[in-house]
């Protein structure tokens, strides 16, 4: 078996003339040129692969890139978990490819001769899952970016006791804190650039890993409304510098190691790691701005002409409101006002979840936050149903209005992600389809009523890096 990283989390895996795909985003940008790869791999080298199977872990844009599975010829077989709800596959479908097998949780699926991939879902609000393949020999774990812990992970632990190769996320994907407005003074500890890196550590610990290796986080921001936020990624080498003195993984012979695209692993040669200066990020990132400056004019301007619909948010979020049981509304979702910008200058959008009221306003009332985001944006997340791909995005700006603000503002990301995996109405997680996959996932339900009791009614302080070390603090050791 070997495998190349080829770009932010896209990996080739190849044995016996055949070879797997996962999450190719392996050209261009994501969300509104908000995204780019880095470091990116040079385009001659992906002329090479040729995927029979591509596994898509989820529905971000950063993982479902249409543009680059255009790439491939229309006869791949696409391989996507059996998540509640069919959204993925419709996309898919949406896209014209037809060659689509859904993988139950904990189910296989065989790639090659005595070769599998194994399916883990998890996520209660937001569908996601990690991969496994397996050959008996060699054992890849593809966390990606699936947060999976306690008796979800032990599932998994339990059946590939030898992990080889631990990939998985190492930097924020989420809005909170960066994108408030003045974060710095109230939630500037709120999941700091140390904390990312003791959860990848412990993680990759949890799951025995002979070599974690930082994943799914390799990317850059050079939008001009993003690029400020390059300074808050953490990079691999800062994973490696932590990871590769800590105690507790030279207690378990486990190593972090950086490989860029472009690097790879073959079970009979061993590593072919490309280097790469972190140090010279923000010199690098000056230079992609010069290379992509006309596309990145060319979305300017797009956004500049671009006017906001309020009849597509309105139809949006009556749909979401609808969907939503009125004690959720009323007791976790906000009062929040949108501004949005577009030629006609600034306008105001209520969202009063509580009592299900939607309209334009002429100024600004009451509110628990008010959200900036461009009209180009906005209009893009409520027309395709993707408002998870907008907090990925941090194109927008949140000022929050009270000290219940954050809390309300996580309940609605949640539930947005929630509704577009089609959980919401509530009913349709009893569906014929959807209840089995559910039952299927139990131990997440039993999960979530551990965490309830620990952090809600015992008041134990959560430390989201302890998540995967049952309790326990990591074992540290101070570099040298």
């Amino acid at each position: 078996m070997k495998f190349k990283i080829l770009s932010h989390a896209g990996m080739a895996v190849e044995d016996k003339g055949k070879t797997l795909l996962f999450d190719p985003w392996l050209i261009g940008s994501c969300y509104w040129r908000s995204w780019w790869n880095f470091p990116e791999i040079e385009r001659d080298e992906l002329k090479e692969i040729k995927p029979d199977y591509i596994y898509l872990t989820h529905l971000h844009w950063d993982h479902f890139h249409a543009p680059s599975l255009r790439l491939f010829d229309r006869d791949v077989t696409y391989l996507v978990p059996k998540i509640p709800g069919t959204r993925m596959v419709r996309d898919l479908i949406s896209c014209k490819f037809k060659n689509i097998i859904e993988i139950s949780h904990g189910e296989k699926f065989e790639l090659w001769e005595n070769c599998f991939l194994h399916s883990f879902q998890f996520g209660l609000f937001a569908a996601d899952s990690m991969a496994v393949v397996s050959d008996g020999e060699t054992t890849l774990l593809n966390a990606n970016d699936c947060k999976t812990f306690g008796l979800p992970l032990k599932q998994i632990t339990n059946r590939f006791p030898k992990v080889d190769f631990c990939f998985r996320s190492h930097s924020s994907a989420t809005p909170i804190p960066y994108t408030i407005k003045d974060y710095k003074t109230k939630y500037s500890d709120f999941r700091t650039a140390q904390d990312y890196i003791e959860e990848f550590t412990n993680f990759s610990l949890a799951v025995g890993a002979k070599y974690g290796v930082p994943f799914a986080s390799n990317h850059c921001f050079l939008h001009k409304d993003t690029v400020k936020f390059n300074d808050t990624g953490v990079n691999p080498q800062m994973v490696a510098d932590y990871y590769n003195t800590n105690l507790q993984a030279k207690q378990q012979n486990s190593e972090c190691v950086i490989m860029i695209p472009g690097s790879s692993w073959d079970s009979k040669k061993g590593f072919d790691l490309k280097p790469f200066d972190y140090s010279r990020k923000n010199e690098i990132i000056v230079e992609m701005q010069e290379k992509y400056a006309a596309k990145l004019e060319k979305q300017y301007e797009k956004e500049a002409k671009t006017k906001a619909s309020f009849k597509a948010f309105e139809r949006y979020f009556k749909g979401f409101l609808d969907s939503t049981p009125s004690i959720i509304r009323k007791k976790m979702l906000p009062k929040i006002i949108f501004s949005v910008t577009d030629p006609d200058g600034e306008h105001l959008w209520l969202l009063d979840a509580p009592n299900k009221k939607i309209e334009e306003i002429k100024t600004e009332v009451e509110a628990d936050m008010i959200v900036r985001v461009p009209a180009l944006v906005i209009n893009d997340c409520v027309r395709r149903k993707m408002f998870s791909v907008w907090s990925a995005s941090k194109r927008l700006e949140v000022e929050l209005k009270n000290d219940g603000g954050l809390g309300k503002l996580q309940g609605l990301l949640s539930f947005l992600d929630f509704y577009e995996n089609e959980g919401l109405p509530l009913k349709s997680n009893f569906s014929r389809r959807n209840f089995p996959i559910w039952q299927s996932r139990w131990r997440e339900a039993a999960e979530a009523v551990r965490l309830v009791l620990v952090y809600k009614v015992f008041r134990k302080k959560l430390v989201i890096s302890e998540l995967y070390t049952k309790g326990r603090k990591p074992l540290l050791e101070e570099s040298r």
